[in-house]
């Protein structure tokens, strides 16, 4: 028999193959010498097997970075026993340059595999791989003799009607006996698997830390039982580490040797995550010999971070995967998949106090963690009294700030070619901003505007260096006065500043507009000021305290909300806490995109400073009720309490890579009967049935 083409796309070009008994696998195997849609490498082959899944049997395609099985259909003869194999249908027409397969046909991405086994049993394949086995099988090859092939898998539940951004494992075990057969997947599988990519690391070495005391203090509890199994199906050899003091995850990332980890991982709450960014982001500039406490730039880490949610609100994690769910933030660190994160660098006016990861809010939010430190003994009851002590109270804090709003641009060439959700996406120039989520159309623009300028900033800089034309370094140079923006020139480390630059495509109007920009200045009493750098989502507020925040557009959201009666800060509050809600319709709420703000206080700003002095700590140790007044508030950063007066809060383009994929937006499901078409990679957004 010829294998048709039909069966299972038509767009590929397969190899004939010969038949078999039904109970057994036909094979039919061609290299692949054109590139396929989703290939990483030209050099793969293509796969194609009868295997029995369940009993029954299923014709299995391995085409680049695409796994497609669809069911065999048999058809019984009247004047004979015999049974023959009926054609299967054909593919209903897809558009042109898009491949499709048959309207039956399961699709799975390799990206979204977890791991592969083969074993000589069902059981033995499905058990977690044995490091030392896996060594022993490389020495010598023996053999073969499994017949089993087992490959566990992720999904999102895109038709879930609580939780569409949660991600459960799935398996499949295909059967075939030829065990050479069965070889041939494992090692085209493997070899896919773990393909290297600019965009995802599969871990291999992981480097855990577990807070046993944040949240509900079940940090050890949550590992043991949700993360720790998967990391073993996985096949990650994970070191862990039980946190027993604050700050003590920072002093381990400055001091011990981080080599042989391929990432770095923290089960906690936002406190922790902190610690982690806090302690790399230090880390980084001590290796380069950077000052501490006035760096000129900041550089980025090298080693990508996990988030495992155990914490109270969890706003980091829920922002980045749209849900707190802890199987779903360990199945992202496995699939290895990694995007840049805004860092926010908080300074006074002597020195670099920390970083920021979520928010960092003044007035009301700080009151309530400045009060909520005397209440530890409650868990996490004790922002819900905290919290309704300072709404009760409703008191109001004057301030003076200083900020670079960013202007509003209109969509450039190569915005407009980004990938758009049909939802929540809409053109910059547009009075609704858009929403972050996968495949964000700013955020992508912001990552490759950034490569670009740095690769054309190195190679000006190493002929300038040459030449010996220029004599003025990064370091000498004021980011703010450059044409560069803080979070570019963060990037870069102290090299001569090259008379020109090749700026991409799309990007000569931003820079010009950044030329342009002027200091604002606003002065009030707020009830509460707020510097989102993410949307601060969690579980009791779906969209966050700013919506419309971005994971790494590089810019900031200044929320603020004037002083005003107790009705309209429950109309602030019921507007964070509800899915419909906008606080920019609010009268008293303004909120401002910008790169950086200034904050003081009208008695700092007349000259009386209360601000911390030499405060020079990675992450400052502030002491509740330390302010010299009570006509003052703290600040909020990230769940911890610091009490300066005069702060400068700064964006930093993608600073950190973390573990995600972004929230998936949310849209109807396709008609019944359309076939499914394949997309271009498995991050790509798939829409669910639930409704914003």
């Amino acid at each position: 028999m010829t294998q048709s083409k039909q069966s299972l796309g038509g767009s590929s070009t397969y190899a004939p193959c010969s038949s078999n008994n039904y109970g057994t696998c036909s094979s039919a195997r061609a290299t692949a010498t054109a590139t396929a849609a989703g290939d990483l490498s030209p050099s793969h082959d293509i796969l194609l097997n009868n295997f029995q899944l369940k009993k029954k049997s299923y014709r299995v395609l391995l085409h680049g970075q695409q796994l497609v099985w669809e069911r065999m259909q048999k058809v019984k003869q009247s004047k004979s026993s015999q049974e023959t194999k009926a054609p299967l249908p054909e593919d209903p027409p897809s558009p042109e340059g898009q491949r499709g397969y048959g309207p039956k046909s399961h699709i799975l991405h390799v990206d979204d595999v977890i791991s592969v086994r083969a074993g000589d049993t069902k059981i033995a394949s499905i058990q977690p791989p044995n490091p030392q086995a896996i060594n022993a099988q490389g020495e010598a090859d023996t053999r073969p003799t499994s017949q089993y092939l087992t490959i566990n898998y992720a999904l999102r539940l895109t038709k879930s009607q609580t939780d569409c951004n949660r991600w459960e494992l799935r398996r499949l075990t295909f059967f075939n006996a030829d065990p050479y057969i069965v070889r041939q997947w494992d090692q085209e599988l493997q070899a896919r698997l773990h393909q290297p990519s600019s965009t995802r690391l599969r871990v291999r070495r992981l480097l855990v830390f577990i807070n046993p005391y944040g949240g509900r203090k079940a940090g050890s509890q949550t590992y043991e039982r949700h993360v720790r199994p998967i990391f073993q199906l996985a096949g990650i050899d994970a070191t862990c580490i039980t946190t027993q003091r604050a700050n003590q995850v920072r002093d381990i990332l400055l001091s011990h040797d981080l080599s042989c980890y391929d990432a770095v991982c923290c089960v906690g709450g936002d406190g922790t995550v902190a610690e982690v960014i806090n302690g790399l982001l230090f880390r980084r500039m001590r290796e380069l010999g950077i000052d501490e406490q006035r760096p000129s730039y900041i550089p980025r880490p090298e080693i990508p971070v996990g988030v495992i949610p155990a914490g109270s609100t969890d706003t980091i994690a829920y922002s980045m995967h749209g849900t707190a769910d802890v199987r779903t933030a360990a199945i992202h660190v496995i699939l290895g998949q990694h995007r840049g994160l805004d860092v926010c660098s908080v300074s006074n006016s002597q020195s670099l106090l920390r970083f920021c990861a979520s928010v960092l809010s003044y007035g009301y939010l700080g009151d309530v963690a400045a009060q909520s430190e005397n209440y530890r003994w409650m868990g996490p009851k004790r922002y819900e009294y905290s919290g309704v002590k300072a709404f009760i109270n409703n008191r109001g804090y004057d301030a003076e700030l200083r900020l670079l709003e960013e202007p509003d641009l209109q969509p450039t060439p190569l915005e407009e070619n980004l990938p758009q959700s049909p939802d929540s996406v809409c053109s910059l120039g547009e009075s609704v901003p858009s929403i972050c989520y996968a495949n964000c159309q700013r955020c992508s623009f912001a990552s490759s505007m950034q490569e670009q300028q740095r690769s054309s900033l190195f190679v000006h800089a190493e002929d300038a260096e040459v030449e010996n034309t220029s004599s003025a370094t990064l370091e000498e140079a004021d980011p703010e006065e450059s044409h560069l923006t803080p979070s570019e020139a963060a990037l870069l480390r102290p090299r001569p500043r090259p008379d020109k630059l090749q700026l991409p495509v799309g990007s000569v109007h931003s820079m010009k507009s950044l030329a342009s920009e002027q200091w604002k200045v606003i002065k009030g009493n707020f009830f509460m000021i707020c510097g989102a750098n993410i949307t601060c989502a969690c579980a009791r507020s779906p969209n966050g305290i700013s919506r419309y925040s971005h994971l790494g557009d590089g810019c900031l959201d200044l929320i603020l909300v004037k002083k005003t009666s107790l009705l309209n800060n429950v109309r602030f509050l019921l507007n964070t806490a509800g899915r419909s809600g906008d606080i920019r319709n609010l009268p008293f709420v303004d909120v401002y995109r910008t790169r950086k703000f200034q904050f003081r206080t009208f008695a700092a700003a007349n000259g009386d400073d209360y601000s911390i002095a030499g405060s020079c700590q990675p992450i400052a140790q502030a002491e509740v009720g330390s302010s010299s007044s009570s006509e003052y508030s703290s600040w909020n950063c990230d769940g911890e309490v610091v009490t300066d007066l005069d702060i400068t809060m700064r964006s930093h383009c993608q600073l950190i890579e973390v573990f995600m994929r972004g929230p998936h937006s949310y849209s109807k499901p396709l008609k019944s009967g359309t076939a499914p078409s394949t997309p271009a990679s498995s991050s790509d957004n798939v829409y669910c049935c639930c409704k914003d």
